[in-house]
């Protein structure tokens, strides 16, 4: 299986990769009207509230048609899906080299070598959906390793305690924390520099104290973080989802 992309910067790809499909669907619980996103990532989307008939789905997307036609051209949807032969996980500072081989096993299977920072996908043939989930439990596998000690130090230099990390991969937020005081973590925070990575979590533990966004709250997020609008700005200018 021989990949084609060089991927160095996670602003520009998430693990994710391109979709072949033209749209998916999600329920939400929070959306009030039918809405569509699209993103290079994650591409067309189509969320549904959660009490809304899926009948309503179809009509709604042949009305904006030719919107998701434009978007689908603009975010390079139309084009090959393409894998990785190289990941950089900007959070650590490691650049991991992907190779993609052919195998006798009818199952996919990783190999990550740590000590040389490779990773060897094997398989019966090219599929890119396979190789890409292999990716993904990888990275999640990295943020099992890579978070827990980070938000711990983070915890205990700002005394701000917390309860209980959770890692996911999440298309709408880097980050949350709950009224009980438990916080999730995108694992794709990875491929963040660490700087941003650091102020996420700092964010999230601050929402221990104040679970919003009031004076108070950024009064708090200041003091751990002094530049936090920086860092507000560079995350908003990072593609996501």
């Amino acid at each position: 299986m021989k990949s084609r992309r060089i991927i160095t910067n996670p602003e520009q790809i998430s693990l994710d990769f391109t979709r072949q499909h033209q749209y998916t669907v999600r329920r939400s619980n929070r959306a009030k009207h039918l809405r569509i996103n699209a993103h290079p990532d994650s591409g067309i989307e189509v969320v549904v509230p959660r009490r809304m008939s899926m009948k309503h789905v179809e009509p709604f997307v042949r009305q904006h048609q030719e919107w998701i036609d434009r978007q689908i051209i603009r975010l390079g949807l139309d084009q090959p899906v393409e894998l990785p032969e190289t990941i950089h996980l900007r959070m650590v500072d490691e650049h991991w080299q992907v190779k993609y081989q052919t195998g006798q096993s009818s199952q996919y299977r990783l190999k990550a070598n740590s000590n040389q920072l490779k990773l060897t996908i094997t398989g019966p043939e090219k599929d890119t959906n396979a190789c890409r989930d292999k990716l993904r439990q990888w990275l999640r596998q990295q943020a099992r390793i890579h978070f827990p000690k980070r938000l711990t130090v983070l915890s205990q230099h700002a005394e701000l305690k917390y309860q209980k990390l959770s890692i996911r991969t999440q298309r709408t937020r880097w980050g949350s924390c709950s009224s009980a005081g438990n916080i999730n973590l995108n694992d794709r925070l990875l491929l963040l520099p660490a700087e941003l990575t650091d102020y996420v979590m700092l964010h999230e533990l601050c929402h221990t104290q104040h679970l919003n966004h009031s004076p108070l709250f950024w009064q708090l997020v200041k003091a751990h973080v002094p530049n936090y609008k920086a860092q507000e700005k560079q995350l908003k200018q990072t593609q996501q989802y």
